[in-house]
Order: C-alpha cells, then sequence, then structure tokens
C-alpha cells in the first residue's frame, strides 16, 4: 500500500500582501510534493495488477491537484510582484531560480495560470484532478467563453496525445483564416545547406503543408523500400555492425533522402508524367464538402487536412481538388459514414490528352513551363464548374498556386486566356507587348538625340 499525505497550505495564503510567507511556500512546495507520497509498504510482487493500476491511476490523480495548487499560488506570486524584491526580470525567472523550472517551462506555467481564472470549467476540472497539466497546456492555448465545455468534454474522453495533435489543427486552422496566410506559407518556402567540418551536409528548410506531406510521403516509402522490401541494397559492413531494426529513424530518413535523389539522377522524369498528378503519387486529405466552396473559411472543428499531417487552406484545398482523383463519403452528422463511392479523377485520361495537345504546357503569360503541370478549372468544380476543355486550363505548380492562394483569377476569351491579379490589373499576354514597349522608348531616344544634333 501507498500512504498518501497531504501537506497544508498556509492559513493565511489568501492575503496577498503577505509575500515572504507565499515565498516560503513555493520554495517548500518542491520539497512537499516529493513527500506527498510515502511508501509505507514496500510493492508486493503478488500484487493483483487491478489494484496496482489503480494506485497509479490516484497518485496520479493527486499530482493534478498538486500541479493546479502549484499554478493557482503562481498566480498570487505574479499579481503581488513580489517577485521584483530580487531584481527578477519577470515571475518566470523567480520560479527559474528558485523551484528547478527551465524558463520555457516556468513561462509555460505562468501562461497557464493567468488563463485559469477566466475558464472557470477547465479550472474546476483540473483542481479535481479529473484533467491533466498536459491536456490543461493544451487546451487552454484555444479555450474561451464560447468553446470552453466542448474542449472539456474533448480532453476528457480522449488521450493527452490526442489532445495535442486537436489542439494543433485547431490552431492551425485559426491561423489559415486569414485570406494571405496560404500563400504566405508558399512565399516563405526555403532550402539551405552547407558542409560542415567534417565535410558532411547540413540543410535546413521550410515547406508549405501540401509540399511538406508530399516530402514525408515519398520518404516514409523509401523508407519501407530500403529496410524491407530491399534489405540487399543496404551496405554490408552496416547490416553486419548494427541490425537493422534497431537503426534510429533518423538515421533511415536520412539515406531515404539519399536514395531519392539517387533515383532522380538515374531515371529522371518523362514530360508526360507531370499531367496525371493522380497516378504518380496519393495523398490523401479528408475534407468537408463545404470547405470547397469558394470563399469558404476554415471550420476550425472540422479543417481540411492531411491524413495525420498538417490543415490545410481552403485555396490550397482547392487548388488540389482541380486535379486529383476523389472518393466521395456521405457521413451522418456525428463522422459515422453511410455510404463510400468509388475513386474517380477529376479529370479524365482522355480529356486531359486533349488538354495536353490543346495547351502543350502552362498557359500563364510568358511561362514555358511544359513538365510537372495541373488542369485548372477556370471555374471550379465544386462552384458548379464543368469539367470540360472549355473550362480548363493547363498551369505549372507556381502559377496554378498562384490563381488559388496567390488571388489571381483567369477568364477564357473565345481561344484566349486573360489572367489577371487580384486587383484587376491584367498580366500582359506575351511578351510583344513589353518588347513593343521597348522598341517605342528606343524611337523615343533616337528622336529626341536627333533634334538635340539639329
Amino acid at each position: 500500500m501507498i500512504a498518501r499525505g497531504r501537506c497544508c497550505r498556509p492559513a493565511d495564503h489568501g492575503a496577498v500582501g503577505n509575500a515572504p510567507q507565499l515565498h516560503r511556500w513555493l520554495l517548500k512546495f518542491k520539497a512537499e510534493l516529493a513527500i506527498l507520497f510515502i511508501h509505507t509498504v514496500p510493492l508486493n510482487s503478488a500484487m493483483c495488477t487491478e489494484t496496482l493500476c489503480g494506485e497509479i491511476v490516484a497518485l496520479c490523480a493527486d499530482i493534478h491537484r498538486a500541479e493546479y495548487r502549484l499554478l493557482a499560488l503562481i498566480e498570487e506570486l505574479d499579481a503581488v510582484k513580489s517577485w521584483r524584491h530580487e531584481a527578477m526580470p519577470s515571475c518566470a525567472h523567480w520560479l527559474n531560480a528558485h523551484c528547478g523550472l527551465d524558463l520555457v517551462t516556468a513561462r509555460e506555467k505562468v501562461r497557464i495560470a493567468h488563463a485559469l481564472p477566466r475558464l472557470p470549467l477547465i479550472r474546476e476540472c483540473f483542481r479535481n484532478g479529473e484533467l491533466s497539466y498536459s491536456k490543461v497546456r493544451a487546451i487552454t492555448r484555444v479555450a474561451g467563453a464560447d468553446n470552453e465545455a466542448g474542449l472539456v468534454q474533448m480532453a476528457r474522453t480522449n488521450t493527452a496525445a490526442h489532445v495535442a495533435r486537436n489542439v494543433a489543427a485547431m490552431r492551425q486552422a485559426e491561423r489559415l483564416g486569414e485570406s494571405k496566410a496560404a500563400f504566405d506559407a508558399y512565399r516563405h518556402r526555403t532550402f539551405t545547406c552547407h558542409t560542415d567540418d567534417d565535410g558532411t551536409l547540413v540543410f535546413e528548410g521550410r515547406l508549405p503543408a501540401d509540399q511538406g506531406a508530399l516530402l514525408m510521403r515519398a520518404l516514409e516509402r523509401a523508407t519501407d523500400w530500403l529496410f524491407r522490401a530491399a534489405p540487399a541494397y543496404v551496405d554490408q559492413r552496416f547490416r553486419e555492425e548494427a541490425n537493422i531494426e534497431d537503426t534510429p529513424q533518423t538515421t533511415k530518413r536520412a539515406d531515404a533522402l539519399a536514395i531519392l535523389a539517387e533515383r532522380f539522377l538515374s531515371e529522371p522524369p518523362e514530360a508526360d508524367e507531370g499531367l496525371n498528378t493522380a497516378d504518380r503519387f496519393q495523398i490523401t486529405v479528408h475534407a468537408s464538402a463545404e470547405a470547397l466552396l469558394e470563399h469558404a473559411v476554415v471550420d476550425a472543428d472540422d479543417p481540411p487536412q492531411v491524413e495525420d499531417g498538417a490543415v490545410l487552406a481552403t485555396e490550397t484545398l482547392r487548388r488540389i481538388a482541380c486535379d486529383s482523383a476523389m472518393v466521395r463519403i456521405l457521413e451522418t452528422g456525428d463522422g459515422e459514414p453511410l455510404d463510400i463511392g468509388r475513386k474517380t479523377r477529376v479529370i479524365p485520361p482522355s480529356m486531359r490528352r486533349a488538354l495536353k495537345r490543346r495547351d502543350r504546357g502552362c498557359r500563364f503569360p510568358n511561362c514555358t513551363n511544359t513538365r510537372f503541370v495541373d488542369g485548372h478549372h477556370i471555374t471550379h468544380w465544386a462552384d458548379g464548374g464543368a469539367t470540360r476543355l472549355d473550362n480548363l486550363v493547363l498551369l505549372c505548380r507556381h502559377h496554378h498556386r498562384l490563381l488559388h492562394e496567390g488571388q489571381y483569377y483567369v477568364v477564357k476569351d473565345g481561344a484566349h486566356f486573360i489572367f489577371c491579379r487580384g486587383d484587376g490589373e491584367e498580366v500582359p499576354a506575351g511578351r510583344e507587348t513589353p518588347i513593343a514597349a521597348l522598341i517605342e522608348r528606343a524611337k523615343s531616344r533616337l528622336t529626341i538625340a536627333s533634334t538635340w544634333a539639329v
């Protein structure tokens, strides 16, 4: 058995003016928490599993309640600002100096301590030991008066890992609600590398959500092929030195990345491969039909999301859906599937061949890209646009992204396509206009020069 003690807080702790006594209580908190649970009787190896599990759960509930008490005291300490007497710049620095907390953890505790007073449901569940510190830390990032009850219910019925994942998706959905957020993520894509002193290549990068999902899927497939489907490919010396199953995942991904580069260089893609996005790879994106509509907003409760991955902006979703394979699923309001349709391509192969023959590459002005192009619906099929040649145009990946996340648009005028920026300004079609302008300016200079010569 394990006897649980109870440490009493000072009788006058509520008097915020009594800062020294509050200090002493916080300084003793760590030691008292350590002796809160005293093993009076060693655990018997014959103790039944049910009793053992019950003891662990009970101890965790006590720890949750103790964490709540600690945060309540931290909120009081920060309210009286007595940490200033020690020339500390903040309450987090005082916790770092006196309670053994690193600054990141200390700042999180201060943040949560200030959030709890305005969240009575979460505060009460935390005080009673019903919610862990990990769950409270996650849901207080997005909790408000309008969604507190739902977050508490979600936290009660899910693991801490699921709660953290759901909250991360909600925060992404909130950020992607801004019209330019998705294109900003694309503009800030980057890849940098340098050679270290030992000759190794060190690199760092940032990718938009859909490109990141492609990279991770490629690494997963290459890793699976390298270490399972084709184990003979692995260097024999490595096989002798270590068991492949014990290889760290980070090492496997490094080897997989090298294989991706090697395979691409040895077998570069054909030009036609860029036309059929649906057949080259499959990245699963879950989204509601409402998220595909024009000017749709990201629903924090049901955002479009890469399977086991990042949340997507609605315009990113519409771009991907322009030229992909679709599986329609009819669900109830609770998410139960009622009917699952067959996988169909948005643009059939025969129409894709005709589209390729007509456009022969990206139709955006001045773009000469003929590889890795997508079929773009001028009027999106989710908005009622038909999948017909007169409603389709080929675009490279960059310009396809401009027409969705970048807020450009295109209209068809007979056999011509007119591309415009978001403010309505037309993008000059072809190189004739700029060259003509240069010729006119050159003629003007010649006229002026001849006038001065006279």
